[in-house]
Formats: C-alpha cells, structure tokens, sequence
C-alpha cells in the first residue's frame, strides 16, 4: 500500500523535475526580476528620496513598454544576430537581451533621484523596455523548448518563478539596501538575469515549430505586427478571449498605481 501511494506520488512529481519545466522554471525568475526594478523597488527608492512616484507621469512609461513589446518582438524573431549567431536564434538573443537588462539596471542603480528625477525616469523606462524585449524571447524560447504534453506543467513552472523572480528580487533589493544603499542593491539583483541564461544554455537551441520568417524591408515588418493581430480577431470567440484579459490584468494595473 505504502509501495503504491509513493508511486503515485512520485509519478505525479516527475513532470514538474523534467529539464523543459525546469527551465520554464528559471525563465521565469529571470523575467520577473526587471519588473520588479521598476515597481515596487523603485516606488520604495524614490519614497526614500522624498518623491511620490505617482506624480512622475513618465515612470508610467515604463510599464507601458511592456504592453507594446509586440512592435518590436519581429526583430527578435526574424533578426539572426552576428557572431553569437552561431549559439542558435533563441540562445543568441537569449543572452543579448540579458546583458541589456544587466547593463539597464546598473544604469539605474547609478542614477541619482534627488539629483535628477528626469534621468531616473529615463533609465526605469530603459529598464522596462529591456526587460520587455527579454520576455519576448523568454516566451518564445520556452514554449519551443516545452513539449506538447508538457505545456501546462511548462505553464505554470514559469508562472512560479516570475513570482519569485519578482519577490525574491523585490527582497533582496530591500535588505541590500538597508545594509549598503541601493546603489549596491540594484547591483546585487542582476544576478536574477542568469538563470534565464544559465537554462538557454543547458537546454540550448530549441527546435522551432517552424521555420524562420525572413523579414525584408518595412511592408513586411508590419505585416508582421498586424498578421497576428487580423488572424486572432477573425476567430470565434476572440472578444470574449480579450474581454476576460483586461479584466484579469485589473488588479496587477491596480497594485503598480499604489
């Protein structure tokens, strides 16, 4: 009987310890740390410079990045980078992005917010549209890696680890700067970026569902853009799809205005 129910146990545990959900798993932490940098760190840091981060309009920016990454997300999928190249198209662009937000976040920690609020707000949105172009290629380098079967379990390892990407960065953060300022907090958070890459490189290039689109000149960078746009609307169903979207993302816009 014991034999039976830790089979079961264990049967119920071995998706989750596969080497796709776990880097689903490590993914996730490194794409929840930018957010965390420009959320409720930064509203702490600048509460402790004497500055309501609400009566900033341009701090707003930098989460509305995040809403507008699909601009841009083309380059990273059509775009084969020089050199690193040779890594494969998602690990390439895996590590690229990572050392933008690397470089986004120092360039934060060494801005001032009594000195100039304008330079701060300059390089939060930095930070945010780093962090947008880095989930770009997270999404997409996790859903090729992860099987058919294993996209829920995929699913939900990634949702984990933003949370704790995002909390864990978010609390480091905090204790780093009671201890040392936040110049050496900021600092001591990138260290959230390697697991994304540390995963890219142990799974490496995943096999694309399909091949790669060659994208030449601006008519086919828009079309691009609004392809996806015109197939998802043509679908039965779609603004339902989107309705329950808006209304789910209610509370996470909420808790970035407090």
């Amino acid at each position: 009987m014991n034999g039976t129910v830790g089979k079961r146990w264990s049967d119920g545990f071995r998706p989750y310890a596969e080497k796709a959900p776990l880097g689903a798993l490590a993914l996730g932490i490194s794409s929840g740390f930018p957010y965390a940098m420009i959320g409720a760190t930064l509203t702490t840091r600048l509460a402790a410079s004497g500055i309501d981060k609400k009566t900033v309009t341009a701090f707003s920016l930098a989460f509305l990045v995040y809403n507008l990454k699909f601009l841009w997300a083309w380059v990273v999928d059509g775009v084969r980078l020089p050199i690193i190249g040779r890594l494969g198209q998602r690990v390439s662009w895996l590590i690229v992005t990572a050392a933008l937000v690397v470089a986004a976040v120092i360039n934060l920690a060494l801005v001032d917010p009594a000195a100039s609020i304008a330079a701060t707000a300059t390089a939060a949105i930095l930070v945010g549209a780093a962090g947008a172009t880095f989930d770009v290629v997270i999404d997409a380098f996790r859903i090729e890696t992860l099987e058919p079967r294993q996209l829920g379990v995929g699913s939900g390892m990634s949702q984990y680890g933003w949370r704790i990407g995002s909390a864990g960065s978010g609390a480091l953060a905090l204790v780093v700067a009671e201890r040392a300022g936040w110049n050496a907090a900021y600092l001591a958070c990138v260290v959230f970026a390697l697991p994304a890459v540390l995963a890219g490189l142990a799974l490496g290039e995943p096999e694309r569902r399909r091949p790669p689109i060659e994208r030449r000149g601006l008519a086919e960078g828009f079309r691009a853009i609004w392809g996806p746009f015109v197939q998802f609307f043509s679908r039965e169903g779609a603004f339902i799809v989107l309705a329950f979207i808006l209304i789910f993302k209610v509370g996470d816009t909420l808790a970035n205005l407090t």
